[in-house]
Order: structure tokens, then sequence, then C-alpha cells
């Protein structure tokens, strides 16, 4: 009992230092895609890692210090910013997902995936990267979800997880095996949506939003 008690706390300090000391940062795709927590200072990733596009997807505004920073930094470096406010204790849209699955289609790579902590939101669209570029099965993609992450799937965060599950009980009661447009085609014709998709719009651009300061948009944060 002992000793499980103290491998647990090691594992619970080894997580706090991912993401206090490390950003939580980590590998999706060598070469090509990662994924971390909100980004600190000058973005020192960018040059490390030659990054093509930033994909945010934690919300703010130019009136946030982190944000107006991050856009900044993206500016000088010459990167595309990619800007999809998503809620992270709230099941997703269909719109989101497919905002998502479109970005990840045709953004210059290498691209870096980033909300707050980098363990809801970023395994969200980390797992749909995993369905739909690398053609992994759901069970696999939902590896993107991990404790060792910061993922806790309870209170709200397990809501995200819902498309991947969902989309793997829909292929075994049909018999079939993952593709990644049999993933798409189901997104948009069989997911039951979470919410209102009214101000999404498809492809997302680059650029940064107008300052907002709804409740809404606050909560994203």
């Amino acid at each position: 009992m002992l000793r499980g008690s103290a491998v647990f706390m090691l594992g619970i300090g080894l997580l706090f230092f991912r993401y206090l000391f490390l950003g939580n940062f980590a590998v999706v795709d060598p070469g090509k895609v990662y994924r971390s927590a909100q980004p600190k200072g000058a973005l020192g990733w960018v040059r490390d890692y030659h990054l093509a596009s930033i994909l945010n997807l934690r919300g703010g505004s130019p009136a946030d210090a982190w944000y107006a920073s991050e856009v900044r930094a993206c500016e000088r470096e010459g990167i595309d910013f990619y800007d999809l406010p998503m809620v992270a204790t709230r099941r997703p849209t269909r719109a989101e997902l497919l905002v998502l699955l479109d970005l990840l289609e045709r953004c210059e790579y290498p691209l870096l995936i980033h909300c707050k902590s980098g363990s809801d939101r970023t395994g969200l669209a980390s797992a749909l990267y995993r369905l739909s570029v690398l053609a992994e099965p759901p069970e696999r993609a939902s590896e993107a979800f991990s404790v060792w992450r910061g993922h806790f799937p309870i209170g709200g965060p397990e809501l995200l997880q819902e498309p991947v599950k969902e989309y793997s009980e829909w292929l075994k009661s049909r018999g079939m095996t993952h593709t990644p447009q049999r993933f798409r085609q189901w997104v948009e014709h069989d997911y039951r949506s979470g919410g209102s998709d009214s101000d999404l719009e498809i492809p997302l651009r680059p650029g940064a939003r107008p300052q907002i300061t709804t409740a809404t948009e606050r909560a994203r944060k």
C-alpha cells in the first residue's frame, strides 16, 4: 500500500514538473505536430522545432498580455496563428470538429497545438490529428487524453472524449474499421453536436480575433 502511494505521489510530482518547467510539451508526430500548455516568453519552441503554424484553443483576445505576446511573436517569425476558442468542460460541437479536421488537412506544418494547460482541448485536437492524418484507430487516438498530460476525466473535461468514444462504438456496432474519410463522414452526418455552430466558419483563417470581453469568452481562458 505504501509503495503504491509512493508511486502515485511520484507520478503527480512528475506531472507538475512537466507542466511547470517543461510547459507540458510533447511530440504528437515527430517533425510535424507538437502539443503544449500556453507557451511562455518569446515562444522559444518556434525556432527549435521550425514551427510554421500555431493553433490556440484557449481563447483570449488582444486585451490579454499572453495573447498579444503570442500574436506578436507569430507575426515576427512569419508563423500562421490560428485561433479557435473552445471550452474545456463542454461537449464539442460538430462545427468545431469540422473546423479542426479542415485545419489539420490544409495548415502549414510543423504545427504546435496548445490551450491553457495542454491537457484537455489540446488532447482533443491531438486525437483528431491521430485519427484524420495518422489514420490511427480511435482506441489508439484516444491515448491523446492522458493523465500524464494532465487530463483528468471528471468534472467536465471528460466530455471532450465523447466524439472519439462514440465513433469507436459506432464502428463496432457496424463491424467497420476506421478510415479518415469514414471518421469525417461520421462527424458530418452522425455525430450529435454539443451546441450552437452558428458563429463558426470553415475554413478557419489565420490571424488574431478582435477584443472580446463577454462572460463566455472569459470562461474559456
